[in-house]
């Protein structure tokens, strides 16, 4: 019988009418600051996602993983900016994954040749 060895993950994602670009999330979750747009009387939209996977689980299932369970929670791609970390926000994660894909298509070409996107033929 194979034993199986998990490890923890956080899928990240927030919304772009609070944050900027996925570094602004990022910093966001690695500092717990808001950003400095953030001059509203509420906190961004944004939240953390964890869950532990089989620790040799191919990357593109656990992102699949974590986008399932935001999705669950009433997010989309639409709008939003998202990231997968290897561990939780308690550790010093390593992040293992970035997707930066708002729809309106705002992306930099920074943005639009450094992304990962499992949706992409491009990169099959």
């Amino acid at each position: 019988m194979k034993t199986f060895t998990f490890k923890t993950f956080t899928f990240l994602i927030g919304s772009t009418d609070d944050f900027e670009d996925l570094e602004q999330l990022l910093d966001y979750f690695q500092k717990g600051t808001e950003p400095p747009e953030a001059h509203r009387p509420h906190s961004p939209n944004a939240s953390a996602h964890e869950f532990e996977a089989p620790a040799d689980l191919d990357r593109d299932l656990v992102v699949y993983i974590g986008r399932g369970i935001a999705f669950s929670n009433d997010w989309c791609m639409d709008g939003t900016f998202s990231t997968m970390i290897e561990g939780s926000l308690e550790d010093e994660p390593a992040f293992i994954t970035k997707h930066s894909k708002p729809r309106d298509d705002s992306r930099t070409e920074q943005q639009r040749v450094d992304v990962w996107d499992p949706n992409d033929p491009a990169t099959w």
